[in-house]
This record gives structure tokens, sequence and C-alpha cells, in this order.
């Protein structure tokens, strides 16, 4: 299984700060949280 390792020098939420993709990037952000949590890191996921 392979896993995405995703740095950055400043907080997530700080990566775009514009405004015309504002909600593509927030459901991002989303995602990202989401990929954080012990729950998710713990689930098994499937390649496809």
């Amino acid at each position: 299984m392979s896993k995405l390792v995703v740095s950055a020098e400043v907080p997530l939420y700080e990566i775009y700060q514009g405004d015309r993709l504002k909600f593509e990037f927030q459901r991002c952000l989303s995602r990202l949280q989401e990929m954080q949590s012990e729950e998710y890191l713990k689930r098994e996921h499937l390649a496809g």
C-alpha cells in the first residue's frame, strides 16, 4: 500500500489565498484535513 505525504511551510488554510477557486480550495482543504485523521489512516483504501 502506498501513502501520500504532503508537507508545507504554512498552515493548510494559507496555501491558497485567492478568490477565484475559493470553493474548490475549501473542498480540497476539507479532504486534506480528513486524510490527517487516525480513523482515515486506519481504513483500508482500494487502489484504482
